[in-house]
């Protein structure tokens, strides 16, 4: 399947009506899972003498364990949210989310991080995120 090819406005719309608000949600997701993540070692290591499912400490850690299951199916509902309009994370972390585009007429890369209000920069598919460069008044696919 070949990629869907956006103009800046194009990935601009995208982003403000999808792309930041799915991201805002995945952020907080992931947050969730690595507080769990500590919880949960917690609640292993009360739990390493042989408790039985009755324990208490064994019922915590049984509902920590679907909280965090949850929370990564939630996770990836956002990740195909995003796949879905042409979205390309990069890293979720972060908040690195690009988008194909043509720049001097090759395939490059639209770039947009969490906290950037809108796309201003572009890197080449080759460069990825160190090679950002700021976007020109005008893309060439924007003219018409």
């Amino acid at each position: 399947m070949e990629p869907k090819i956006f103009t800046v406005a194009e990935a601009n719309a995208i982003l403000e009506r999808t792309i930041k608000p799915a991201m805002e949600r995945l952020g907080a997701r992931i947050g969730a899972i690595d507080a769990l993540k500590t919880a949960i070692e917690v609640a292993k290591l009360l739990t390493e003498t042989g408790a039985s499912d009755s324990n208490p400490d064994q019922q915590h850690l049984a509902r920590l364990l679907e909280r965090q299951k949850g929370f990564e199916t939630d996770v990836r509902e956002e990740i195909e949210a995003i796949h879905s309009v042409g979205g390309i994370i990069k890293d979720p972390r972060s908040g690195l989310v690009d988008f194909f585009s043509i720049v001097d007429g090759k395939l490059a890369f639209l770039c947009w991080k969490r906290g950037e209000d809108q796309i201003r920069y572009w890197h080449t598919v080759e460069e990825g995120f160190r090679g950002r460069r700021l976007l020109k008044a005008r893309m060439p696919r924007e003219e018409s």
